[in-house]
């Protein structure tokens, strides 16, 4: 199996913002994740408030909530949570060219009294015990190779009774994704090694007094956006070519990132993820 260090995810991010700026509404947004669609859903903003806010519906998250953003990006879904609940939140980003922009963006959006950002592994906290009410992640819990590290760390800075909300992508059947070449292009074209099906994160979390309570499946609800990327992975291949051929060389995770696209279309019509909004509690 292919594993990602620290330093690649760093540089997939870091490397790749200008592709999330030039089509994915990122100053608007802030966010990096897929757009969720229902009937009143009129453009890609609009989809990608829909995931923050499914999600932290689901999770009923409260004023008086302390929520750790693991895994915040741009800082996005933080500000979204500050701004519509009023509760205080704390983003964590291996990138320190990500931690600088969400506390930018912060800033412009009058929350720096409840938000702020920092450069740390949410997998290994400088955090006390007992620190949060909330661990929050989209798209950022799949990222990490071992998922026990994950929920051993969450057991450790959650308050007893504390939640874990997650939207992401969860397998649907055991498989090598070194010998499907969709989802292979998918994952590794965002610097994810694996991904676990949702049956192994409830086993898992079991494991570590963490408890799966229930789950929301959106996997319809992201269709259009999967389609979109199929057409932006498109119009970036050619660009990409031009661009590396007339300009100058980019990383490899720049150069190729349409295969990411392309990847993501394909496993999701072989039905090899589903996405899903989960929700899981600490015992106590």
């Amino acid at each position: 199996m292919k594993i990602f260090s620290t330093r690649d995810i760093i540089e997939y991010y870091d490397s790749t913002e200008v592709h999330y700026r030039r089509w994915w509404k990122f100053e608007e947004t802030m966010c990096l994740h897929y757009a969720l669609w229902d009937k009143n859903t009129k453009n890609i903003a609009q989809g990608i408030e829909n995931n923050n806010a499914w999600l932290s519906e689901l999770g009923e998250i409260k004023s008086t909530d302390y929520v750790l953003d693991a895994g915040c990006g741009p800082g996005g879904s933080s500000i979204y949570l500050a701004k519509r609940y009023g509760c205080r939140v704390k983003g964590v980003s291996l990138s320190k060219r990500q931690v600088e922009i969400a506390n930018e963006f912060a800033q412009k959006h009058g929350v720096a009294d409840l938000v702020s950002f920092e450069e740390m592994d949410y997998n290994f906290t400088s955090f006390p015990d007992n620190t949060f009410d909330v661990i929050w992640g989209i798209e950022s819990i799949q990222t990490t190779e071992d998922k026990k590290v994950f929920f051993k760390e969450a057991r450790r800075i959650l308050k007893p009774g504390g939640r874990i909300l997650i939207g992401d992508y969860f397998k649907t059947y055991p498989y090598n994704v070194e010998e499907e070449w969709a989802i292979r292009w998918m994952l590794h074209g965002w610097a994810i090694s694996d991904i676990a099906g949702l049956d192994e994160f409830k086993e898992i979390g079991k494991e570590h007094g963490i408890l799966y309570i229930k789950d929301r499946d959106v996997h319809t609800e992201i269709r259009k956006t999967v389609n979109l990327l199929m057409v932006i992975g498109y119009i970036g291949m050619y660009g990409s070519i031009l661009y590396n051929t007339f300009v100058h060389k980019t990383s490899d995770f720049s150069h190729f990132h349409h295969r990411s696209y392309f990847g993501q279309f394909f496993s999701y019509y072989k039905n090899q993820w589903r996405y899903r909004l989960t929700l899981f509690r600490k015992e106590g």
